[in-house]
């Protein structure tokens, strides 16, 4: 909210410090004389998403595609003009750093600040860093002044995720509650706290829980490792998350229920079909090459076959074989993490990943997923555990689509 220097010099004068103590005390203070107040404290967000083959799709809004910075241009740079004195100043900086602890407890956001300094970037312009819905846009009085909530559906990997962006400090609020609004929207522009103790910036916050839009971490008891954790940290997190894949845009898109040994087939976001599988003989996720788990993540299919197959396992492919790109940037990440795999490796695995290309097999995580049918067919009944980690299909069920999944194609498997 202010520099270091200016926090030091602020808080070390004594009269000063009863100031301080009276904010403090008002962060932690409810009031229920206004309507924005009220419709706070009955605020709620959406629960967490689960993960079902009826529910893996359906959204309110748009899925984000990406994640963008919200002030300056897409990548946070860029010049901007004060409009007190026309003077214009190049890039952006961070005042106040995430999970920071500072003058009022532990910082759950980053304030951006104009390069220029002090009020130079009042009035600029304030963006939704990604697809979404507004779910609060009041003012919420001393110390947040005009605050916007916006909640974002996003996939990464095989997960359905929800994250919501708070803007505080605003000028002026461009939405209002309910909108729907796309990346990069003008949604309100940069202001002060009412009583503009500090100067000019955006506060802004990524928050995984259904929060109150004033909670305040530090009121609460909470500690940085808790803030961490319930928070993401926006210039890392949006610099993670600049291009997303949005399943309801692929043409065609396999979806791949491990729990209820079913499989799906969407083409043009329609439902074209429901079908038995089966899986790996080991329960759980495959980490490893040999242990014979199938994947969970999000893949693409980057070969087929079909006919006869050599060698003394041939006969189990069921004449049909459609293979995906196994292991993909997530796989490489946690074996990195491991220390399976090597920082070279991981880089080109996830190169390839994107490119909706071969990765690589001759790690120790393996590969050579995919789906195919049986030496012969098999019954629901059981047993549902067959293969050495690939989906395992009727053979009249992958005879009746292989034509329908073409290379590319997704493949999500959770």
């Amino acid at each position: 909210m202010r520099s270091q220097r200016e926090k030091f010099m602020y808080y070390s004068q004594p009269h000063k410090f009863v100031l301080f103590l009276l904010i403090i005390f008002l962060l932690s203070c409810k009031s229920t004389a206004s309507k924005a107040t009220a419709e706070i404290e009955n605020y709620k967000l959406t629960p967490k998403i689960s993960f079902s083959l009826e529910t893996y799709l359906q959204t309110d809004y748009a899925p984000a595609d990406g994640f963008d910075f919200a002030f300056g241009n897409p990548d946070g740079k860029g010049s901007y003009t004060d409009k007190a004195t026309g003077k214009t100043y190049e890039g952006w900086y961070i005042a106040t750093k995430f999970a920071e602890k500072y003058s009022l407890g532990i910082h759950p956001a980053e304030d951006w600040n104009g390069s220029g300094g002090q009020n130079t970037d009042l009035g600029q312009d304030v963006f939704a860093v990604a697809n979404g819905r507004v779910i609060f846009a009041e003012n919420c009085g001393r110390l947040w002044g005009n605050v916007i909530v916006i909640e974002h559906t996003f996939y990464e990997n095989y997960e359905k995720k929800i994250i919501r962006s708070l803007y505080a400090h605003l000028l002026e609020i461009k939405v209002r509650k309910g909108d729907e609004v796309k990346r990069r929207q003008l949604i309100a522009s940069i202001g002060q706290d009412p009583d503009k103790t500090y100067a000019a910036h955006l506060h802004l916050e990524l928050r995984w829980d259904d929060l109150p839009p004033t909670y305040w971490p530090s009121s609460d008891g909470k500690d940085q490792a808790w803030v961490r954790e319930h928070y993401a940290e926006p210039s890392v997190f949006i610099s993670s998350h600049r291009q997303l894949f949005v399943p309801q845009k692929e043409a065609t898109l396999i979806l791949v229920d491990q729990e209820n040994y079913k499989m799906r087939l969407v083409q043009q976001g329609k439902l074209q079909g429901e079908f038995d599988v089966s899986f790996g003989q080991s329960k759980g996720q495959k980490e490893v090459q040999g242990d014979n788990k199938t994947p969970k993540g999000m893949y693409f299919v980057v070969g087929k076959h079909r006919g006869k197959f050599d060698g003394d396992y041939g006969a189990y492919y069921g004449g049909h074989w459609i293979k995906v790109n196994y292991p993909n940037k997530f796989d490489a990440a946690r074996a990195r993490a491991a220390n399976l795999i090597s920082a070279a490796q991981a880089t080109t695995i996830n190169s390839r990943w994107i490119q909706r290309a071969p990765t690589l097999e001759n790690t120790k995580l393996g590969g050579g997923i995919g789906f195919h049918g049986w030496v012969k067919e098999w019954d629901n009944a059981g047993p549902r555990h067959l293969s050495w980690g690939c989906v395992v299909m009727h053979i009249f069920d992958i005879s009746k689509i292989y034509d329908q999944i073409s290379e590319g194609a997704m493949v999500i498997i959770f």
